[in-house]
C-alpha cells in the first residue's frame, strides 16, 4: 500500500499569488480610491497580502506630518490596519537586512522603498506601486 500523501493535480490547485502593498497603495485601498484590477486583486481568497514593517512607520510619519488626513483618527486607523485579518506584517529579521544590503547598490536611496522592495523579495512577492523608481529598477515584479 502506498501511504505517501496523493496530490491533486496541478490545474485544480488555486494559485497563490502573494503581494506587498506599498504605502500609497494601503492608503487609497482605506480610501476607497483603488482601480477595479487592484481591488480584485486585494479581494481574491487566494491572495496572500503583506505590508512591510516600514509601511507602518510612513503612515505614521505622513499623519505626524500633516500630510495624511485620518478621518477616524490615526490610532483606530492603525490598530485595524494592523489586526486585519487579511494582512500579514511583514516584520524585520537578519535575512531581510541582508537582502537589503545586497539590493540597495542597484536602488534609489529611499530606505523605506529599499526596506519594501527587499520585503517583497524575501517573500517572493509581487509588489503593488506605482512607484516609476520601483518599476525602473526590475527588482521585483510590480502589480
Amino acid at each position: 500500500m502506498d501511504v505517501r500523501l496523493a496530490q491533486p493535480p496541478a490545474e485544480t490547485q488555486a494559485q497563490v499569488l502573494r503581494i506587498v502593498l506599498d504605502t500609497h497603495v494601503v492608503v487609497f485601498a482605506a480610501g476607497g480610491e483603488l482601480a477595479p484590477a487592484r481591488k480584485r486583486l486585494l479581494e481574491d481568497a487566494t491572495s496572500e497580502l503583506y505590508l512591510s514593517a516600514v509601511t507602518l512607520w510612513e503612515l505614521t510619519k505622513l499623519v505626524e506630518l500633516g500630510h495624511l488626513v485620518l478621518p477616524d483618527g490615526f490610532a483606530g486607523f492603525m490598530r485595524d490596519l494592523c489586526s486585519h485579518p487579511r494582512y500579514t506584517i511583514a516584520q524585520y529579521d537578519a535575512d531581510l537586512m541582508i537582502e537589503l544590503h545586497a539590493i540597495a547598490p542597484r536602488m534609489h536611496r529611499d530606505p523605506a522603498d529599499q526596506i519594501i522592495v527587499a520585503t517583497c523579495r524575501r517573500l517572493g512577492a509581487s509588489l503593488m506601486t506605482d512607484d516609476a523608481r520601483i518599476r525602473r529598477s526590475r527588482l521585483v515584479n510590480v502589480l
